[in-house]
Order: structure tokens, then sequence, then C-alpha cells
């Protein structure tokens, strides 16, 4: 009898998917090296090793271990439950994290997805029996520690504090840098420019719409070249360290490890002239008066009536500047107050009326209107002087209907061999046909007709001008340029449809 020998297959073992996560509390220089030099280590280490995968090195710098939500963390965390990673390899425990609950709640979720966590310090792998356990405690460890080192700092500043000794971040603030003398700060110019003519701008009741406006045609920006954003206007007009002033511990970190205003949960220190200011205290007392009567008027309510003649005898004698059309209350959202505004614009025309809007509080203060007044707002204006009266009879003269020459020819392919294919190179909305008051026919941007300036600054352009345009294929991009005082328009012409910007 024959006998087959046959040789057992031998098993090849799959290789582990293996990452390594480093963290460094701070943005040094030492710890930057720091941080590159594990990143080469668990690099080397794990690209040496016959049974691991390279699987990825994750890595935060400059964010404290007690915080869950550090980006490098989350998209470790992200991939391990995408089956990316079995097993990741760390320094020791307070690298991975220095809140047992975050500790505990990660490892225990990769665990679950069969993932395990080796601290080579520690000598603890979590998918062992004993792992969880001696983990915990040197968890508990971990974060006493913590909170040791960050009572000692705390006493510390407070200390400081008392002794009068602040503990300076002007260099972080715009406006100013480090002196050359330690401990010394001086004003960067180009800063300080912007900084008082924010100031000046509050002063004059410009609205913060208005002010990001202005700064952004003015060229200001923040250091890393960003727009100013809206919330920064006020905070840079209410920091008192542009009047020269410092406030010791205005903020704290509570005990959930959380940056906090200080409102009187710990004790402060006012310091005055403690550096070279910015603005002068009459400019930075006169801009913060002006943000102190905007607050208190958001929360002043008026007494309400019934909208009646009876109530309100200006009621109906309030007309829109614009198409001529009677304004209608409603109450605001917060019920402070009535808001006077022009249905026309409401109901979806907005190519034929701006529509405006008038506060209560607005029409009481022209005191007792005794005849029908026509309103127009200009928000680009300080506050007081945004709205325009005029007389009834004065509005009608000057918005007089007129007969046209002749009529309008259709607007097809056949008349206008443009027909369709002009935008505006500002928002690459289509230009639409209108007739002025006079006759004359223009092309306006339907983006600024339908969205209003705060979507696209538009374009008009008059019909004689577009008639130039050569009878050729393609999309034509307009454009409108001021120069010396006048307008000048020009085009592009594209083979693909411009794409429209969406609100």
């Amino acid at each position: 009898m024959e006998v087959t020998v046959i040789e057992a297959k031998k098993k090849i073992k799959e290789q582990l998917k293996v990452a390594a996560y480093c963290r460094v509390s701070s943005e040094s220089e030492e710890q930057e090296s720091s941080i590159e030099n594990q990143r080469e280590y668990y690099e080397e280490l794990i690209q040496s090793n016959p049974n691991y995968e390279y699987a990825g090195i994750y890595f935060d710098q400059g964010i404290s271990g007690f915080k869950e939500k550090r980006p490098g963390f989350q998209q470790m965390m992200k991939d391990a439950r995408a089956g990316k990673i079995n097993l990741i390899i760390t320094k020791s425990i307070t690298r991975f994290a220095r809140n047992t609950d975050t500790i505990l709640k990660a490892t225990r979720e990769l665990k679950d997805l069969g993932i395990g966590v080796f601290f080579e310090l520690q000598n603890i792998n979590t998918l062992t029996q004993d792992g969880e356990l001696l983990m915990t405690v040197y968890a508990a460890f971990a974060q006493g520690e913590s909170d040791t080192y960050r009572e000692l700092a705390r006493m510390s500043r407070r200390r400081q504090f008392e002794e009068g000794r602040p503990m300076y971040r002007l260099h972080k603030a715009l406006g100013y840098r480090k002196g050359e003398k330690e401990g010394t700060f001086e004003i960067v110019p180009e800063e300080a420019a912007m900084i008082k003519q924010i100031y000046k701008w509050i002063r004059d009741e410009y609205t913060v719409t208005t002010i990001l406006k202005m700064a952004k045609e003015a060229g200001f920006h923040n250091r890393d070249g960003k727009d100013l954003r809206f919330e920064q206007i006020y905070k840079i007009v209410q920091s008192e360290i542009y009047k020269g002033d410092y406030i010791m511990q205005k903020h704290f970190i509570d005990e959930d490890r959380r940056h906090r205003i200080n409102r009187g949960e710990l004790p402060c220190w006012y310091i005055e002239d403690d550096h070279p200011a910015i603005v002068t205290r009459k400019l930075w007392e006169e801009a913060n008066a002006v943000i102190e009567k905007r607050a208190k008027e958001k929360t002043e309510h008026l007494d309400l009536l019934p909208m009646t003649v009876e109530n309100y005898p200006y009621k109906n004698k309030l007309f829109c500047g614009y198409c001529g059309q009677k304004l209608y209350a409603v109450k605001t959202k917060s019920g402070a107050q009535y808001s006077f505004y022009c249905h026309k614009r409401n109901k979806g025309v907005g190519v034929c009326c701006p529509g405006i809007t008038v506060p209560q509080k607005v029409v009481e203060s022209w005191g007792v209107i005794t005849e029908n007044i026509y309103i127009t707002m200009d928000p680009d204006k300080p506050i007081p002087k945004q709205y325009s009266i005029t007389k009834e009879s004065t509005w009608k003269k000057r918005h007089k209907k007129k007969e046209y020459a002749a009529e309008m020819k259709p607007y097809n392919k056949e008349n206008y061999h443009y027909y369709k294919r002009i935008f505006c190179e500002k928002c690459g909305w289509p230009l639409y046909r209108q007739r002025r008051d006079d006759g004359r026919v223009q092309f306006i941007c339907g983006g600024r007709s339908i969205y209003r300036s705060a979507f696209c600054s538009g374009i008009i352009v008059p019909e004689k001008v577009m008639d130039r345009l050569p009878d050729k294929d393609g999309y034509f991009i307009l454009r409108e340029e001021k120069k010396n005082g006048e307008k000048h328009y020009s085009y592009s012409c594209t083979k693909e449809k411009p794409e429209r910007k969406k609100k």
C-alpha cells in the first residue's frame, strides 16, 4: 500500500496594523524638537518590525492632555473605528491623556473593537487581563499629578498678582509687540492706526457691519491676513489695554479646565497707566458710551399698544421712499417695539424696490408727524444719519411718471445677440433687463437685485454699452470700474457658463 505524505501548509501570520500617538503640551522650539524625535523613533520602531504594518503616526502639539478634543487624537480614534489600526503604541499614559475619564473611555472603546494600546513606560497592554486595572491606577496617579502641578501654578500666579507683578500677554493683542527690554512692550504703528480708527468709527456711531466694510476697503486685517470679524470689533473697543491700563486675573481656568471671564469669582487687580496707550482715555470712554447705549436700547422695551391711528397717529403717514408704498407695522421678534417695513420688498419684488425697515424708536425720535413722509435709508452712514425724510409733495414731483418715447422691443435672440449670455463678474449671476423711469433701458445684476448689496455690490450697464458687445459665441462676463469719477465697462468671453455665487 502506497502512502502519500502531505506536508502541512505553513500558516502565514497576518501583520498587525500598528500606529503611534505622540503629544507635547506646549509649542516651544524644544518641544517641537521633542515631537519630531518621537515621530522618527516610532516610524523606525514600527517599520523595522516584520510583524508590523505601518499605520501612521498621530500627534498633537501645544494641547493639554486633559482635553479630549485634540485633532490628532480624534483622527486616530476615527481611523481606529474604520478598521485601519490593530495596535496603538504610545510613550506613556500621561502622553495619551491626563484625564482618567478620557483614558478609560478611549481604551475601553478600542478594546471593544479588538484594538490594544501599549504604554511603553508602564509596559502595559490594554488587551491583557490585568492591563486595564494597572492602567486605571497609573491614570489616577497621572491626573493627580497634573492637578497638583496646576494648583501650584495657580498659587504662584496669584502670589504674583498680589505682589503687583502682572503676567503679560499684551504681545498677543493687536497693536502691541514685545520690546527690546524684558517685560516691556511697544506699539506696532500700522496696527495702532487700525485700532484708533475702529474706536473713531464706533464713537461716530457707524454700525459694525459698515465698520467691517470700511475696514476691508482701508486694507485693515488681522495678523494672519484674514479680515476682521464681527465680534472682534466690540472686543477691541471694550478692552482696557488700549487706553494703557491692565487687569490682572481678568480670566481664569475653572475646575473643568475651561477658560472663563472673571466675573467676581476670583479677586482681580486693576493697574492704570501700565503701558503705552494707543487711544486717549476720552476716545475710549466716548466709544464705550456708544456701545453701552446700544446695549441698553436692545433690552429696553416700549409699552406696546394695539396698532391703531388713535394709539399711533403716524400709522398711515409712513411711506417707502423707493417705491412709494405705505409702510406696515409688525412687532419685532423680541417684542421690544414695532418695526415699519415696505411690504413690496417682502413680496419678493426686490428688483423694483430694495425695501426699507424703520424701528418705532426712530420714527418717534422725529417728533410729531403731521403729514405723509417718504423714508429712505443709507446703511453705510452713522446710525443717527441713516434715515432721510422727504415730504409727499417733493417726493411725488421727483417720481412723477414720464411717458416713454417708445415701447421696448422684445427681449429675445433676434433683437439682442447676447440674449441670456451676459453675467456679473462679481457673483456670476445673469444680468436682467430693466427700464428706468425716464425710459432708458439698462441691464442690472440679478444677484444684487434679489439679495441686495450684502450679497453682491452689483453692476448696472446701459443698453447702448451692451450693444457694443461682439456678435460671437460664448458667455460675456461684465465688469465695471471707476476712473477719474467716470464709469468704465469691460468684458471677457468664456466658453464655460460662470458658476453662480450661492447665498
